[in-house]
């Protein structure tokens, strides 16, 4: 059966089939065309950003967007949003969301991963405009955890997977080496210096103000530790 009478199938089904299956059949028939199009043409480079919150990952994202041919989701979205995005661009990046290490052990193979990380304790005492009125710090320790052991899930589940690991540190202090390093493992052209960008956030003060707050080295006592992922 080629693509054509398998897309027709598929159709036929979803007009009998709840509102929930028809649009995972179409999301299905949209993979099939890729992969018939990804035979005459050269295939997506998918490149998928993860790690805790306050560790890096939008700071990341905005370099990615430094790249030439490279088209990056501005809204968080789940990696599965890769194989939805039709761009001319051959480079495509998405940023997980707030549940996205619920499913990081599922990342395909074929989908480069950019794993962000930042000294726990400055993930812990770092606030966010979106939770400051419910709590005084974004992150919580349940969330530091959890997202940690869904590393380790992925690294037990794909051993020969190869992670770029960007530690937040190295970005504000030297971000042009981590856009190189990124632009070696993933064969990207940069269209601009990260450290050129106008709008990029960097900011030398979040670094180490656990070490400069009295309070927040008592607050941070408590943090479990863990080894390093790298």
């Amino acid at each position: 059966m080629d693509v054509v009478q398998k897309s027709e199938a598929f159709l036929r089904k979803a007009i009998r089939r709840p509102i929930r299956e028809v649009r995972r059949l179409a999301l299905d028939v949209k993979r099939l065309w890729r992969l018939w199009f990804a035979r005459r043409s050269a295939p997506y480079k998918k490149i998928f950003i993860a790690g805790c919150a306050r560790s890096g990952t939008t700071l990341t994202q905005r370099l990615m967007g430094c790249f030439e041919d490279t088209f990056v989701n501005r809204a968080e979205a789940k990696y599965t949003r890769l194989d939805m995005l039709d761009r001319p661009e051959s480079n495509l990046v998405v940023k997980r969301t707030d549940r996205g290490h619920a499913h990081l052990a599922k990342l395909p193979a074929a989908i480069g991963l950019i794993y962000c990380v930042r000294h726990p304790y400055d993930v812990l005492t770092s606030s966010h405009p979106e939770s400051r009125a419910e709590r005084r710090f974004h992150v919580t320790s349940e969330r530091w955890l959890a997202e940690y052991e869904a590393l380790l899930r992925l690294r037990k589940a794909q051993p020969n997977r190869a992670i770029v690991y960007v530690r937040y540190e190295d970005m504000i202090a030297r971000p042009d080496e981590v856009q190189e390093r990124i632009a070696r493992a993933f064969d990207l052209r940069p269209r601009i210096r990260f450290s050129e960008d106008a709008g990029n956030p960097i900011r030398a003060t979040s670094l180490k103000k656990w070490e400069r707050n009295e309070e927040y080295r008592a607050i941070s006592k408590p943090c479990p530790r863990r080894s390093s992922p790298g």
